[in-house]
């Protein structure tokens, strides 16, 4: 089980995902998202499009605008460019929405989301965890045959500074066939593709075994104790018989060589950060002293950042490996499939860690990420402190990793302040859902390899999983190694043509996995 969530960091200290562990995990963070107000078959909602509902009593109100918006396409059918007309002029909407994080503002998006819904008759519940941020469940019912499947995504984005990009970052604009936009890739885009699947579930009167769940929740971009790990701990109710999830951290990556590569986080690093805090006297910084606060703290830095952590091959990555190793030449999969071992001969050794991708998958990492001290630059401060971002292994205790974190600083008036903690997860490959996802590669992509991958950043995925609940990070969506770079970058977007793809393909998962 996990640890208890740490209290939500400091708002100055919004995370910074760790890039992805190796080529699979370029596709890990990006899922496809198309904001086009493009016109599409099929007959339009009756509504004009999903303007938010009222507000509650205390909520800000609704953007008027979003309420003079003309009606969105409504697909009743799976042709494509009916799918591609509703999905981005769904998604162009949803962007406009900012729920950068800080502060979130995720009430708005949940609003968004809930008008839809009520205009397909499908009941939600919102549930607010703290002034503005919401979270959002809705429900459709199976015949109870089998546990339910959940889709997840979150509300919330990173910051975007307009000026840095081509076009408005919260303007959704439509632009060469993609649509561009903070959240086109992380997270909305997603959210419009199982959005739309949902409801075309219901639409097209799909017979269902499971309960299909829709979850959006806020809060993921700094550490989710708004969102999902609120939900785990507090609306666990609204989760009931959910025993698989698919939720971001995986795609269809297209590689350099054309091939295509169905990547499926099942497991990922988990996240420890550290306030590391020295303090000493005062004074003038003409007059400097050998015990201050900031000589102390670059001396504990120092040993830090001198730390390796030991060599460990947990199970999780000896999965992943054995898996790889399938698609290796016959002279290289032994090595592989006993990575402990094999790493205990030097020449081996020495090339697995010279790739940067292998050498995090491991061991723990250290990262020192802030440093902060005087506000005046003759001020000798009392206290200077820095943050370090260390990510753990699955299984490792973070308790431990902290009481090795004070040996290695070994410094007077120097203490550790855990910000954020949690211990990492893994799901089992061995599922129905799994599976599916196999048999989707095989149907629309003949001759794709599908892998399971570990990744290094971390997703709601982990709030789930320590109510041991499966949960995966796929997104049936085709990416680019450049599409992935723009993930908290400038000028993020995805093609139409993706966000459609995404759409139908995930209606068809979802309906394999929780039909009947």
């Amino acid at each position: 089980m996990a640890a208890s969530p740490a209290p939500s960091p400091p708002r100055a200290l919004a995370r910074r995902r760790t890039s992805t562990l190796s080529v699979t995990s370029l596709a890990l963070w990006a899922f496809c998202c198309c904001l086009a107000a493009c016109s599409g078959g099929g007959a339009p909602h009756a509504a004009p499009g999903p303007a938010p509902a009222p507000a509650p009593p205390g909520e800000p109100p609704a953007a008027p605008a979003a309420i003079a918006e003309p009606p969105c396409p409504r697909a009743t059918s799976l042709d494509g460019q009916a799918i591609r007309g509703e999905a981005v002029c769904l998604l162009r909407r949803y962007l406009r929405i900012d729920t950068t994080n800080p502060p979130g503002n995720e009430a708005a998006a949940a609003r968004f989301l809930r008008s839809f819904l009520d205009q397909e008759g499908i009941e939600s519940t919102t549930v607010e965890s703290a002034p503005g941020r919401a979270n959002l469940v809705a429900r459709l019912p199976g015949d109870g045959s089998k546990k339910a499947i959940a889709l997840a995504h979150h509300m919330d984005v990173v910051a975007a500074t307009a000026s840095d990009w081509q076009a408005p970052p919260f303007d959704g604009v439509l632009r060469d066939g993609a649509i561009w936009g903070r959240g086109a890739l992380d997270n909305k885009g997603p959210g419009i593709i199982e959005l739309l699947s949902f409801a075309l579930l219901k639409r097209l009167a799909a017979p269902l075994a499971r309960d299909v769940v829709l979850v959006a929740v806020a809060d993921e971009e700094a550490g989710g104790a708004h969102g999902a790990r609120y939900l785990v701990e507090k609306r666990l109710d609204l989760l009931r018989d959910v025993e698989l999830v698919l939720n971001e951290g995986g795609a269809i990556l297209e590689l350099p060589d054309k091939k295509l590569l169905y990547t499926v986080e099942f497991a990922q690093k988990a996240p420890l950060w550290l306030r590391i805090v020295a303090e000493g006297p005062p004074g003038h910084g003409s007059s400097p002293k050998g015990d201050s606060s900031t000589r102390r703290l670059i001396r504990a830095l120092a040993r830090l950042e001198r730390h390796e952590f030991p060599l460990t091959v947990v199970p999780e990555v000896q999965a992943l490996f054995t898996a790889r190793a399938a698609a290796m030449p016959e002279g290289r999969r032994a090595a592989f499939e006993d990575l402990e071992r094999s790493l205990q001969q030097p020449a081996f050794r020495e090339e697995f860690l010279s790739d940067p991708m292998n050498r995090v998958l491991v061991r723990n990492t250290i990262s020192i990420t802030m440093l902060s001290g005087s506000a005046n630059e003759n001020v000798v401060p009392s206290q200077a402190s820095a943050v370090a971002d260390l990510r753990l292994l699955p299984g490792q205790d973070p308790e431990a990793v902290i009481a090795e974190i004070k040996r290695v600083l070994n410094e007077p008036s120097v203490s550790v302040q855990p910000i954020l903690s949690w211990r990492a997860h893994a799901s089992p490959i061995d599922t129905a859902l799994f599976r599916a996802i196999g048999d989707l590669a095989q149907r629309r992509d003949p001759g794709a390899r599908v892998t399971p991958n570990i990744i290094g950043g971390f997703t709601d995925c982990n709030a789930f999983r320590s109510k041991g609940i499966t949960c995966y990070g796929f997104m049936p969506i085709h990416l680019t190694r450049a599409d992935t770079e723009r993930v908290h970058g400038r000028d993020e977007r995805i093609s139409a043509e993706a966000l459609e793809r995404g759409a139908t393909a995930m209606f068809e998962l979802v309906r394999s996995v929780a039909g009947r």
